[in-house]
């Protein structure tokens, strides 16, 4: 029997055939995307609209927000950002985007966010299952409700001021040098972990990140490349497994559930759990693991880089440090006196905070959504195709020239009606979205926020460290911002005349 035998001739034939469908097919690819495509009348860079290069390029590098707010400043409102993919700046995009009519018609893309919390996010609020996540909100909204997240303000106030206590020893040791970044984070995990079960993992006071908060963040840290392998589910799926992430959690979440249980009536605080008991227990074991889960990751993450950004703003702004400060001192007769009803009233307050949220969004790069209406959808004057990620780039939107004067500088008083500050687009800033996936948390973030600033400017003068913040400054960001340490340099308060 013959046995059949490619000759070489024959070999380089075949191999060069191959070769020339595959340039025809991506010249045809190219030449659709470019002339032919439903986005091709959109602005932006010929080569992004061909090929995710470019994309890729900024994704990795951690500067993609700032490559999108370039794109912006130099095309509009609206900008093709990938061969399928346009980034928006215009306030009337989040309602397009964002809001409940559209939520059948536009779906959170499940590439596009990585699967950090147990079960690969099937059975908690990041669920791409507009169904499941709407059962997910109407169980946990009553412990989020303004009655409840009252009833955490002691556990709050508590896990603050035992870090305050902390800092004013070593301000009175000497070393006045505090990383605000560290510290941060650790208290907002205690007190989103407290919240949640009446049982914080006392980050503060054993001045370490518990193995939970440092896996997370560091996860969170590296999801770009996460990200870029979602197209393969099942290897991502194993490195967050291999990663140990979900049995940490679930651990944690079983423990305190335990821990919750146990505790004598008289003996236990408010908190999430004991709200979710009192209700009947709506939401089975992998509900509840999937959900503190997120919970806690999300709650420790973006409150604790929040304040970060505020207390570092205030101290490169000394003006503005010294009206925060005299307002929260002129406010109350003892640091006891301290309380979120009271610290509601203090406008220069929520406009600090509202001022670093404009500056540094939580999430820098957009929560990007998928067009899954088959006639494609109308968003803010630009019909948009199926199956094209679209999504409200926050830094780019938040720094624009067109919505803000001096976009780049901080300025609380834009916040409070100053003349200067008249024609600003303030609505634009939507630091917690909006719509169906609003941050069922921003109420007690909010809280969090006022009390720890409020506290803090009361016992402390502080001014920038060393080489005046700027790796905080050239943060990279992917989903989150990269956490830069910054050093802030302390003293008790009338120490130092801040100038």
């Amino acid at each position: 029997m013959a046995c059949f035998r490619w000759s070489d001739s024959q070999f380089a034939y075949q191999l060069a055939t191959v070769v020339a469908l595959l340039f025809v097919y991506l010249v045809a690819k190219a030449v659709h995307n470019k002339f032919i495509s439903p986005l091709c009348k959109i602005p932006g860079s010929s080569l992004n609209a061909v090929s995710w290069l470019p994309w890729y390029k900024y994704w990795f590098s951690g500067y993609m927000h700032c490559e999108v707010l370039r794109l912006h400043e130099k095309y509009g409102p609206v900008v093709r950002i990938g061969p399928s993919e346009v980034s928006f700046i215009d306030k009337t995009a989040w309602k397009d985007i964002y809001s409940l009519k559209r939520c059948r018609q536009i779906e959170r893309d499940p590439k596009s966010f990585p699967s950090l919390t147990p079960n690969g996010s099937k059975f908690d609020l990041l669920t791409y299952s507009p169904s499941d996540h709407a059962r997910y909100r109407r169980i946990l909204n009553p412990c989020f409700a303004e009655k409840a997240t009252k009833t955490y303000e002691p556990t709050v106030r508590k896990n603050v001021d035992k870090m305050v206590a902390k800092l004013l020893a070593i301000v009175e040791k000497g070393n006045a040098s505090i990383n605000v970044t560290k510290w941060l984070q650790w208290l907002t995990f205690d007190m989103v972990t407290d919240v949640c079960w009446g049982e914080s993992f006392e980050c503060v006071d054993q001045e370490k990140s518990h193995p939970c908060l440092a896996l997370s963040m560091d996860l969170v840290s590296l999801s770009s490349f996460i990200v870029f392998i979602s197209w393969w589910k099942g290897l991502k799926d194993l490195l967050v497994k291999l990663s140990g992430v979900e049995g940490l959690f679930v651990n944690l979440v079983r423990s305190k559930c335990e821990n919750n249980i146990k505790l004598a009536d008289a003996s236990k605080k408010a908190s999430i759990y004991s709200n979710l008991r009192a209700a009947g227990n709506p939401l089975n074991q992998a509900e509840l693991d999937g959900n503190l889960t997120a919970l806690v990751i999300a709650g420790s993450e973006t409150t604790g880089f929040a304040l970060t950004a505020t207390s570092y703003y205030l101290a490169k702004n000394p003006d503005c440090f010294r009206r925060a400060a005299t307002e929260v001192r002129s406010a109350f007769s003892s640091a006891d006196d301290i309380n979120d009803d009271a610290l509601k009233k203090l406008p220069y307050l929520k406009a600090t905070i509202d001022e670093a949220l404009r500056m540094t969004p939580a999430e820098p790069n957009g929560l990007a959504r998928k067009v899954v209406a088959s006639g494609g959808l109308d968003i803010a004057g630009q019909f948009i195709p199926k199956n094209t990620a679209i999504y409200v780039s926050q830094f780019a939107a938040n720094r624009s020239s067109s919505h803000f004067h001096l976009p780049d500088e901080y300025h609380p008083e834009r916040w409070l009606g100053d003349a200067a500050f008249e024609n600003d687009d303030l609505d634009v800033v939507q630091p917690f979205i909006m719509g169906v996936n609003v941050c069922i948390g921003r109420g007690l973030a909010f809280m969090e926020m006022r009390l720890t600033l409020a506290k803090l400017l009361w016992e402390f003068d502080w001014t920038v460290e060393g080489a005046g913040g700027k790796d905080f400054e050239q943060s990279k960001a992917w989903h989150v911002w990269i956490k830069s340490h910054v050093h802030l340099r302390f003293s008790k308060r009338g120490d130092v005349v801040i100038c």
